[in-house]
Order: structure tokens, then C-alpha cells, then sequence
């Protein structure tokens, strides 16, 4: 016999009580253990092999005593890997398994409340999960609307005019349509530095009936003036009629609401302090005519937010604002956050809907976080029931002229508590640019690719 060979027979110990043995037999007889199932044995063999004692053993095999085997350079077989046999040894690693288990549960516990401590540090309210379980989801096709003229840009519709705020208008700010007809209406608001005239206003965030008539305001921020703009007046006289116009507070102001007794709420968005530190927004409730801030709301605890580069926080605190046409809620849909937030105008009371396993305030903490952020809500409208909010979810996508935008073609629909009912799956994209007529009870859009007009019925949607 060649000395030094060894020869190994496997055997294993099953739960239901088979035996397999595991041995290693040497030329001379003497037999040692590698493992038997969950005890080790030892065997000891006559010359014949014929087994003579046999004694269970409750151990580890050593690491040169395993099943696996590999041969060395020599050819011959070099001793196997530690294997754990036994009660004891299989307790041990149980033990050890759920040392780990318990670890990163810990470790997930403390990440979650890190994130979740974020939020408490930077929202002024509560946050509340959207259960997407409980949606509805449909399918729905939207309606075209056949236009002469130049429809683009922004758009407001009450009833059968549809009206476009667009910069690049050469004369004017706005353009009027009637949608029954197709025809066009006129150019209105004119640009410039003389009187009734602005460099620049916002786009329309709200249209309200003063006694007989449909008005808005306009903000011109260069030259510090509240307009009154009379939009029935002015397609009755083809030509712009403002019913007031009031000098201002030189502030930069987003989303104007009117509300009876001349009151206005206004967004008064991020505004960059430094190169490393901005505002963050927060809403007034201000006298038109008096310029009394009667009310703020704040909607984040610190008055500003630094960061490595402060111009990048402006667009993560942008929203989207609507009013509740009660004048009792203002909702606003968050840009950078999946998150609904529902501001009470008569409690002050801010609360946040956001959805599951969502981005959090914890961004904030990161610049890299902050600069490849995803794009989640684009634009919002709402009745007295139901919010609709125009959603993507996914990475920015490159936004510049001459650039096709992809397919943004789902729409959240919730109510006033912050409950989730639907999504809408349109035909066709529902992007920055949508309006709730509630005249007809319709969804209007444009398209920013061909800039035709459509809309969504939602009487045949029961909405």
C-alpha cells in the first residue's frame, strides 16, 4: 500500500434518522472522523476494515479534517475545508446568523428614522403615506379641438375662451381664442415701459367672477405693479381693460389667489441669499389695497437652507399651486419630492401626502442628491372635490429648445383629504400646461411638441 494515501467515505446524518457516514481510512487501519450528519464519529478498522468501535464525538471537524478534498501538487489529498457539525456547532452559527439578521435591522431602523428626522427638521407638518394600493387606474382618451391662430405656451380656459400666455409674443402677453367657434379673439396686455404697459407677468394661476364679470390679476415684478384684469370686458371691447391697477411691494410673488374682501394669497417662492444659502417658500395672506401682510404661513421651519450650491434649492422647493374654489385649501404639488402638500388657510396647518418608499427631505443633506434629482409632479388643478395633478416619477429628461419631450401621460387624482383615488393613463401627453374648466367640467392641455389643444371629459369619467 502506498504510504500516506488516504481514502474518505462520505456519510451523513439525515433529520429522519438515516445514517451516512463520513470517514477517513488510512493504509495502517486507524480510521479518524470527518463529519457524520450532526456528530462527528470515531471508527477504528482491522486490517480487514472491518469497523471495531465506534464513539460519537460532539465537536467541530478541524479544518484539515473535511468532506471536500482537492488533490495537491503531489497528486495526493490534501486535507478538506472546516465544515461545523454537531448540536452545538449548528446552535453557534444559528447564533451568529442572527446576530447579523439583527444588525442590519438595526442599521435599517436607524436609517429610516435618520430620513425620518430630515423631514421633522426642515416641513412645518406632518407627513402621511399615500397607500397606492387603493387606486384606481384607467385608461382614458382625450378629445381634439380643431383652432385658428397661435395657440402656445400657458394656458387658462373659462367656459368657451381658451387664453395663452406666451414670452415670446411679440407685442403682447396674452392671446384669446373661442373654442366653440375656432376663431380668434385678439392679442392682450401690452408690453412695454409706458402706462398700462409691463415688461413682464406672470402666467394665469386663477380666474374669479367680480359681479358680472371674469377677472384676474396680474403681477408685474420690474415695475412693482398689481393689475386688475378685466377679461370679459376686454373681449367685449377688443382691447385691454384693467379695472385696477396698484402699486406694490417689489417682491417676487408666485401664484396669486384672490379671494371677497380683497384679500390675495400669494406663494413667496425660494430666493437664493448667497451663493450657498436660500429661502425657502412660504405663503402671505395680504390686503391688496392696504399692502398688509395680514397672515404668513410658513411651510418649511427654517427660514433658509444652505447648500454647496444655493442655485440648485430654488427648483428643488418649487411647487405647483392650486386653491381649493372655497377659498378654505391651497394644495401644492412638489417638483423634486413625490409629495402633495395641503395647506389650510384658516388653521395655518400644513400636512404632506407623500408616496411610499419616495425621496425625502434627506436630499437636502447631499449636493449630488440635490442636482440629479427625478422629476415627479409638472403641473396641478383642482375643483372642489378632486385635485388633479400631472405626474412623471422618473430622471429629468434634457429640457431645452429643439428637444422632443418624452410621453408624460399620467394624471394623480385626489381629494381634499390627500387620498389617492385615480390615475390616469392618457392617450396623449398632459404635461406643464393643463387647466380645469369648471364651467364644462373639462381637463385642457397643450401640447408643447405641436401646441394642439385637447382636453379630457370628465363628466364620462364621473369626475
Amino acid at each position: 500500500m502506498i504510504e500516506g494515501l488516504q481514502v474518505n467515505h462520505l456519510t451523513l446524518r439525515k433529520r429522519d434518522g438515516a445514517v451516512s457516514k463520513v470517514e477517513s481510512r488510512r493504509h495502517d487501519g486507524a480510521q479518524r472522523p470527518v463529519i457524520a450528519g450532526q456528530r462527528a464519529v470515531y471508527r477504528h478498522c482491522d486490517e480487514g476494515s472491518n469497523p471495531v468501535k465506534e464513539r460519537p464525538v460532539d465537536c467541530f471537524v478541524p479544518r484539515n479534517e473535511g468532506v471536500e478534498s482537492a488533490n495537491d501538487e503531489s497528486g495526493l489529498l490534501r486535507q478538506p475545508r472546516f465544515i461545523p457539525c454537531g448540536k452545538k456547532s449548528m446552535q453557534l452559527f444559528m447564533n451568529r446568523k442572527l446576530i447579523h439578521i439583527t444588525f442590519f435591522a438595526v442599521m435599517l431602523s436607524l436609517f429610516v428614522c435618520c430620513n425620518k428626522n430630515k423631514d421633522s427638521y426642515y416641513f412645518n407638518g406632518n407627513i402621511r403615506y399615500i397607500d397606492n394600493s387603493s387606486k384606481t387606474v384607467k385608461n382614458v382618451t382625450s378629445k381634439s379641438i380643431r383652432l385658428d391662430g397661435v395657440q402656445s405656451g400657458m394656458i387658462a380656459v373659462y367656459d368657451s375662451l381658451l387664453i395663452c400666455w406666451h414670452p415670446d409674443f411679440s407685442n403682447h402677453f396674452f392671446y384669446i381664442s373661442n373654442l366653440d367657434s375656432g376663431n380668434e379673439i385678439g392679442f392682450f396686455c401690452e408690453k412695454g415701459q409706458g402706462p398700462k404697459e409691463a415688461t413682464s407677468v406672470n402666467c394665469i394661476s386663477q380666474m374669479f367672477r367680480k359681479e358680472d364679470d371674469i377677472c384676474t390679476f396680474l403681477w408685474a415684478y420690474n415695475e412693482s405693479q398689481l393689475f386688475l384684469w378685466n377679461i370679459s370686458q376686454s373681449v367685449e371691447q377688443r382691447m385691454t381693460v384693467y379695472d385696477t391697477i396698484v402699486s406694490y411691494d417689489k417682491n417676487r410673488y408666485f401664484f396669486l389667489f384672490y379671494q371677497p374682501e380683497d384679500i390675495l394669497f400669494v406663494n413667496r417662492p425660494s430666493d437664493m441669499l448667497n451663493s450657498e444659502e436660500a429661502t425657502t417658500p412660504f405663503y402671505e395672506k395680504r390686503s391688496i389695497y392696504t399692502k398688509e401682510v395680514i397672515r404668513d404661513y410658513p411651510v418649511y421651519k427654517k427660514k433658509s437652507v444652505k447648500s454647496r450650491d444655493a442655485s440648485m434649492l430654488e427648483p428643488f422647493f418649487y411647487t405647483w399651486d392650486v386653491i381649493k374654489p372655497d377659498g378654505t385649501k391651497i394644495a401644492q404639488a412638489m417638483r423634486s419630492l413625490p409629495q402633495i402638500n395641503m395647506l389650510d388657510i384658516h388653521t395655518g396647518e400644513v400636512i404632506g401626502f407623500r408616496m411610499q418608499k419616495g425621496s425625502d427631505f434627506s436630499l437636502l443633506e447631499s449636493y449630488t442628491d440635490i442636482k440629479s434629482k427625478h422629476i415627479y409632479y409638472n403641473c396641478v388643478q383642482a375643483d372642489d372635490h378632486f385635485i388633479y395633478a400631472t405626474y412623471w416619477g422618473k430622471e429629468q429628461w434634457v429640457d431645452r429648445i429643439g428637444v422632443e419631450m418624452p410621453l408624460l401621460n399620467t394624471i394623480h387624482v385626489f381629494d381634499w383629504n390627500g387620498k389617492l383615488l385615480y390615475e390616469l393613463i392618457t392617450d396623449r401627453p398632459f404635461f406643464r400646461s393643463i387647466w380645469l374648466d369648471q364651467i364644462r367640467n373639462r381637463l385642457y392641455t397643450i401640447d408643447v411638441n405641436t401646441d394642439e389643444v385637447y382636453y379630457l371629459d370628465l363628466d364620462e369619467l364621473n369626475l
